[in-house]
This record gives C-alpha cells, structure tokens and sequence, in this order.
C-alpha cells in the first residue's frame, strides 16, 4: 500500500512558529485557558506565553474572553480546507452518518497525519449521545481501532519503525504496550480486515475500524464506530456491527471508485 505520511521532523526551524502551534493545542484540549493555566501545561514563560497569545489574537487565531483565551472559529476554516482534500472525507460522510444510525453507536472518520490519527468527521447514532470523540481529536494509535487499523495497512517492517518513532502509553489494562504484541495484533488485522479496541483506550469505551485505500491503492483512513462497552457486546461486538462496519467500507470504496 502506497503512504504519503512522512517521519516528523524532530528539529523545528522556527522555534516561535512551534511554540504557538503548541499554545493553540493546549488552548484546544483545555477549551480556554487563563495564561496561569496555560504556565502549568507548557514549559514556557509567562510572558512568553502572553506574546505569543497576543500575537494570536492579531492574526484572529485565538480570542480572549475576560482573562480566558479561547481558539477563534478561524482554525475551524483551516481544518475544513484539510478535510475537503481528503476523499474518504467529501465521499464518506453520508455513508458513516448512515453507519451511525443503522449501529446506534457513534461513527468516525479518522486520518493519518504526521503519525497521529485525527478524527475529521463523527455522526452520532440513537443510543450514543455523548461526543466521545470530537472532530481534530488525536487519538493514539496503538489502543484505538481506528488508530490499528490505520497501523495495519503497513507492512511489518514499515510499522515497526512507526511505531519506534512514537509513544504506547497504557491507558488502561487492556493496553498493548509492548512493541511485539503491537505487532502480533496488526497482523491479526491484515488477515481480518478489522481492527477492535476491547477496552484499550479508555476503561467504558469499546470500538470497531478499518481501514479504506484509494484507486492507486493509497491509504485514505480509516472509518469506526465507538460506544460504550455496554452498547457493544458478545455477538453485537463480534459480528453485527463487524458486519456493518465492513458494509460501510465496501460502499465508501464503491463510491469514491466512481468518482474516478
């Protein structure tokens, strides 16, 4: 399969450019942070953190709110423009908004992005209401099923040095945090064509993913539905939604090879 994700560069250039991209993530997993509780989550100065805040702000990235600073709508702009390029993105939405509602459960687009696996799209189904994931969430790719599935489309040699380059905290008990049982699970995968997050991630949250490859055999991303464990058991978990997941796939694919 043909990959377009390259290795991080582990030096940055331009350090102040780094620096205010990491302000924006904190600000975005905090939902608004004062500049004394940005200084508990970064390395940084006060006063840096209030230059490059307020260097943020000229450029509309970010507003401040009393004394809380909050990420502006003009990120969400940035965010659009990434996801139209991406066809599983214009061409999978209706199908896993129909996932969504067919499981219950809620169903996810997710991407491969510098070595992380970012949620672009999730549709919410009857039973689940709760926004366990939401749109420009990192998840991890060694505990999530989508993050495996997206790890499974590369060869062994390939993942292997993937995953060297990141982190496989345990989040859980579940957890596989040994390289070698990492591997063991992808291949696994390969041969199933499905990946599943038996609790791995968070301790109540269970999920279902494969991964969808473009005309030229390209990785596009990956699709899953996720819910609480109670939602997903026994048969449920083991083969009907599976099965639906992997119809999901297969009309994706179809449609995205008609656009051609």
């Amino acid at each position: 399969m043909r990959h377009t994700t390259e290795p991080p560069k582990k030096d940055t250039p331009v350090k102040a450019t780094a620096t205010s991209l990491q302000l924006l993530e904190v600000l975005m997993e905090l939902e608004g942070a004062t500049i004394s509780e940005l200084d508990d989550h970064v390395d940084l100065s006060k006063s840096t953190i209030h230059n490059h805040l307020e260097t943020l702000e000229i450029l509309g990235f970010i507003v401040k709110d009393g004394w809380v600073y909050r990420v502006s709508q003009q990120t969400s702009k940035l965010g659009a423009h990434a996801r139209r390029q991406n066809p599983l993105f214009e061409h999978g939405r209706d199908e896993v908004r129909r996932l969504a509602k067919v499981s219950g459960l809620v169903a996810n687009i997710v991407v491969l992005e510098n070595n992380h696996a970012i949620c672009v799209y999730t549709a919410t189904g009857k039973q689940d209401h709760d926004e366990v994931v939401y749109v420009g969430e990192k998840l991890p790719l060694h505990c999530t099923a989508a993050g495996k599935a997206l790890l499974s489309t590369f060869d062994e040699e390939e993942a292997e040095a993937l995953l060297d380059q990141i982190d496989y905290p345990e989040y859980t008990d579940n957890t596989l945090t040994s390289m070698d049982s990492l591997l063991d699970e992808l291949q696994s995968i390969r041969s199933k064509g499905l990946a599943f997050d038996r609790q791995e991630w968070k301790p109540n949250l269970r999920s279902i993913g494969t991964a969808l490859t473009g005309p030229e055999d390209e990785l596009l991303g990956a699709i899953s539905v996720i819910s609480n464990a109670q939602s997903m058991t026994g048969k449920r978990f083991q083969q009907d939604v599976p099965g639906l997941v992997i119809s999901s796939s297969n009309a994706i694919y179809n449609t995205i090879r008609s656009e051609e």
